[in-house]
């Protein structure tokens, strides 16, 4: 596991839009398969964020799988901060509509978010595997140091997810449903889940 450099961003962005091309929230954000490579700009805002105010890293210099983190006292995501990130070619380079709808998943997971982590934890923003490496332990190989490292500070963590596949591997690592929900006015339906902090 290594630290994603500022280089190697773009690249990441382009893995995710691949790995997350059929997620239940890349369908509502862009329900014809054939244009949901326009989500890279997105994918790369959230990785510039999390490498700009917290952790991002990859499984190695080939970007098998990556994952993006929040630390206590940057889980907010104030617009200041997502605009000094990048938000604003956003207006240039993705549809009104397309973000329009990003903006009612972004508020729903934060007032979900509010409700249960009103503490310092930690927050995982990001995970995912190149499709063609998936199933190889790349996801678990991310996870795990940094578990370990938030546990010897006896931190939470919290996560959102809207693949119901993926709650059973987070169970796996002490996480915890603690709310489902749907971002309101939409079908999207997403689990909210937390690990408890090691005492």
């Amino acid at each position: 596991m290594l630290r994603l450099s500022e280089s190697q961003i773009k690249s990441a962005a382009e893995i995710a839009a691949r790995a997350f091309r059929n997620d239940p929230v890349t369908r509502h954000l862009i329900p014809e398969e054939s244009g949901r490579a326009s989500l890279i700009p997105l994918y790369e805002l959230d990785i510039s964020y999390c490498t700009l105010y917290g952790e991002t890293y990859a499984t190695s210099p080939n970007l098998e799988g990556i994952s993006a983190w929040l630390p206590p006292g940057q889980t907010d995501m104030p617009w200041r901060k997502v605009f000094s990130a990048g938000a604003w070619s956003l207006l240039f380079r993705t549809k009104p509509s397309t973000l329009i709808r990003l903006l009612r998943i972004f508020r729903a997971f934060a007032a979900t978010g509010k409700r249960h982590v009103h503490f310092p934890h930690w927050y995982l923003s990001l995970l995912y595997v190149a499709p063609e490496h998936q199933g190889q332990g790349y996801a678990g190989a991310l996870l795990s140091p940094m578990l370990a490292r938030i546990d010897s500070k006896h931190l939470p963590c919290y996560l959102e997810t809207t693949e119901q596949k993926n709650i059973q591997f987070y169970e796996r690592y002490g996480f915890r449903v603690t709310e489902i929900t749907e971002v309101p006015g939409t079908s999207l339906r997403f689990w909210a889940m937390l690990r408890d902090g090691r005492k």
